[in-house]
């Protein structure tokens, strides 16, 4: 039974073979890497198909390629022309944002420093200068300086939440941003897009963000997740407030660790 079941499991699978196959010549290290088989070596350079390359230094950096670029787990409505990429990393989201819409300004936010000098580079690697914008700060409730976790991989590093004094792990100080003034510093008076996956501060930066400044977005693009029980943050309550500005959930799919991606658009 528990030989049939993997079986499935792979069979389940092979559309996601396929494409990997359609993003990358090199889709067998890809796809060994992904699945873990043997001892891959890391940074690791992936070829685009169509010309291109992402730098990944880590297989958590490698899963969020696959994620992105096979399992395909964000969506983009095709009239997006301005795209701000809150918690890009090291540039995925944005590298294939810029290959599904040509026409697209993006605008990347990535406080990490090491982090954020990656994006840099895949950008200028993929002679994309002109077309997404490396910025090196956070959104937050709040403008100023935070901590932010130096511990682990890239995607796992996050602002140290306002009232907690961390389990004293390393932490770099990072400069923040509030959604509002960040959208008045680029002079977005309209948004088609925000993309947000800033492992926890969602929370305080949408809460903090008036609904006449929320109304100016046409969709959002939000991976949510639990955070601690002290602050009382519930799905409904986020959604409800988005609502109040008039953003319609379409779309929402959790684990079982609570995180969520949820997709919501000007009803």
């Amino acid at each position: 039974m528990v030989k049939f079941s993997k079986l499935i499991s792979h069979w389940r699978r092979i559309p996601e073979l396929v494409r990997v196959r359609q993003q990358s010549p090199a889709w067998r290290e890809i796809t060994t890497r992904y699945f873990e088989i043997g001892t891959p070596s890391y940074p690791f350079q992936i070829p685009l198909s169509g010309g291109g390359t992402v730098q990944t230094t880590s297989p958590n950096e490698l899963k969020v390629f696959w994620q992105i670029f096979v399992s395909r787990c964000y969506r983009i409505p095709p009239d997006c022309a301005t795209i701000v990429d809150a918690g890009a990393n090291i540039g995925l989201f944005a590298l294939w944002a810029a290959r599904e819409i040509p026409a697209a300004r993006i605008v990347s936010l990535e406080p990490f420093p090491q982090t954020c000098r990656l994006l840099e580079e895949n950008i200028r690697t993929n002679s994309l200068q002109g077309r997404i914008v490396p910025v090196q700060r956070a959104l937050a409730g709040e403008t100023g300086e935070r901590r932010m976790s130096a511990f682990g991989e890239s995607p796992n590093h996050r602002l140290v939440l306002r009232g907690l004094d961390g389990d004293g792990a390393p932490t770099v100080t990072v400069a923040c941003i509030t959604l509002a003034e960040f959208l008045r510093e680029q002079r977005l008076e309209t948004l088609d897009l925000l993309k947000m996956d800033v492992e926890g501060s969602e929370w305080e930066i949408l809460f903090a963000t008036p609904p006449s400044v929320l109304r100016t977005i046409r969709h959002i693009l939000l991976e949510y997740h639990e955070v601690h029980a002290r602050f009382g943050y519930q799905p409904e309550q986020l959604f409800a407030h988005l609502a109040s500005a008039g953003h319609k959930l379409t779309y929402r799919k959790e684990d079982r660790s609570r995180t969520g991606l949820a997709f919501l658009s000007q009803a």
